[in-house]
């Protein structure tokens, strides 16, 4: 009598087979897949951009203490001798730290809204 494997069968068969990376995380998630999460397009508060700004905005020491985005929207963010242009295709409109995007930067919280685009 001959076994027959149906194509099913043999595709999940083969996939308990299949190692996962050495360096998994908990929930068996890759280690690497995770650190990708923060940067890139998946990143929840967006990603650094070489498309030409939308704007630009300067930060003053001791005096701005927030700046407007629209969600979707790509700005430079001047900080002192830093900068960074960054585009804001976050996950929804929360608040945001400026130290987020640009390491050591000042006090300074950014406030995304929503793109007239998505409006109604």
């Amino acid at each position: 009598m001959k076994t027959h494997i149906n194509f099913l069968s043999a595709v999940l068969l083969a996939c308990m087979f299949i190692p996962l990376d050495s360096q998994a995380s908990e929930g068996g998630i890759p280690a690497r897949s995770v650190a990708e999460a923060k940067t890139g397009r998946a990143a929840p508060f967006g990603y650094a951009a070489n498309a030409a700004p939308d704007r630009v905005i300067t930060i003053v020491e001791g005096k701005t203490r927030s700046i407007h985005v629209k969600r979707l929207e790509t700005v430079r963010i001047v900080d002192g001798s830093r900068s960074v242009t960054w585009t804001f295709d976050t996950l929804g409109v929360t608040p945001i730290s400026l130290a987020n995007i640009l390491p050591n930067a000042t006090n300074v919280t950014i406030y995304v809204e929503e793109s007239p685009m998505y409006a109604h």
